[in-house]
C-alpha cells in the first residue's frame, strides 16, 4: 500500500510537471507569434502612416468644404471611416513592438470595472443586452496601468457583446482568490466558442467575424497587455453556453507599517 501511495504521489507531481511544461511551451510560442507581428508593425507603420495621413487629411478638408446635401457626402464620409479603420490596426499592431514597461500606479478594480460599464451602455442598450457588475468588498488596489486595463475590459466586453447580437446579459466582476490574486471577470451568455476556436482566440489576426468587421488583434492585444503585468488568463466556453473571460493580476503588495516604533 504504502508503494502504491508513492507511486501515485510521484504520477501525480509527474502529470503537474508535464501540464507546467506544456504551458510554457504554449506561453513561448505566443510571445514568438507576437513578436513577429511586433517587427512586422515596426517595419511597416512609418509607410503606412504617411499615406493614410494624407488620405484622412485631404478627405477632412473635403468634407468641410462640401455643401449640404452633396451626394459627394458619403463617399466622402466612408473614405474617412476606412482611413481611420487603417489608422487603428496599425495603431494595435504598434502595441506588440513597443516592449517598453508599461508605467504603474495603484488602480481600484471596482471603480475601473463602474467607469467601464458606463462605455458599454449605449451598445448594450441597443441590443438589448442586460448589464450587470458584481463586485468584491474592500479589494485593495492593485499596481496596474490604468489605462491599459480598461482597455483589457473594453475589449473583452465588446467580444462578448458581438456574441449577443439579440439580447443577452453581460456580467463585469471582480473577487480576490484565495492566493491573494486579484482577478476581473467578463462573463456572457452568448454564442459560446468550440474547442477549435477557442484554441486561437489570442493568435495575431485570428477572428471569425465577418471579412472587413474584425482586425483580429484585440483578444492578441489583451494577452499582451496582461503578460506584460505579470498575470493570465483563463478562458471558459461552450457553444449555447456563453463565454467567461477571467484576467488574474498577482497579488498587491503589502501596504507598508506607519506609525512611530514602539519605545523599548
Amino acid at each position: 500500500d504504502a508503494r502504491t501511495r508513492a507511486l501515485e504521489e510521484s504520477n501525480q507531481v509527474l502529470k503537474a510537471s508535464l501540464e507546467r511544461q506544456r504551458e510554457i511551451h504554449e506561453q513561448l510560442l505566443q510571445t514568438a507569434k507576437l513578436a513577429a507581428v511586433g517587427q512586422l508593425a515596426a517595419g511597416l507603420a512609418h509607410e503606412i502612416n504617411n499615406p493614410l495621413g494624407v488620405i484622412i487629411g485631404f478627405g477632412q478638408a473635403l468634407q468641410r468644404r462640401l455643401p449640404e446635401g452633396s451626394p459627394l457626402a458619403m463617399p466622402v464620409a466612408s473614405i474617412l471611416r476606412e482611413g481611420q479603420r487603417c489608422r487603428d490596426m496599425v495603431t494595435e499592431m504598434l502595441t506588440f513592438s513597443r516592449r517598453s514597461k508599461p508605467v504603474m500606479e495603484p488602480v481600484d478594480l471596482n471603480a475601473l470595472v463602474t467607469a467601464t460599464t458606463v462605455l458599454l451602455e449605449t451598445r448594450a442598450c441597443q441590443q438589448r443586452v442586460v448589464l450587470k457588475q458584481a463586485l468584491a468588498p474592500q479589494l485593495p488596489p492593485v499596481s496596474a496601468n490604468k489605462n491599459q486595463l480598461q482597455q483589457v475590459l473594453v475589449n473583452l466586453s465588446t467580444n462578448a457583446l458581438d456574441a449577443m447580437p439579440q439580447g443577452g446579459t453581460l456580467t463585469l466582476s471582480t473577487r480576490r482568490l484565495d492566493d491573494g490574486r486579484l482577478s476581473l471577470q467578463v462573463a456572457d451568455t452568448g454564442s459560446g466558442m468550440p474547442p477549435d476556436v477557442r484554441a486561437h482566440i489570442f493568435e495575431p489576426f485570428f477572428t471569425t467575424k465577418e471579412l472587413g468587421k474584425g482586425t483580429g488583434l484585440g483578444l492578441s492585444l489583451v494577452y499582451e497587455i496582461v503578460t506584460q503585468h505579470g498575470g493570465r488568463i483563463d478562458v471558459e466556453s461552450a457553444e449555447g453556453r456563453g463565454t467567461v473571460m477571467a484576467v488574474q493580476l498577482p497579488a498587491p503588495a503589502p501596504a507598508p507599517l506607519t506609525g512611530r516604533p514602539a519605545l523599548q
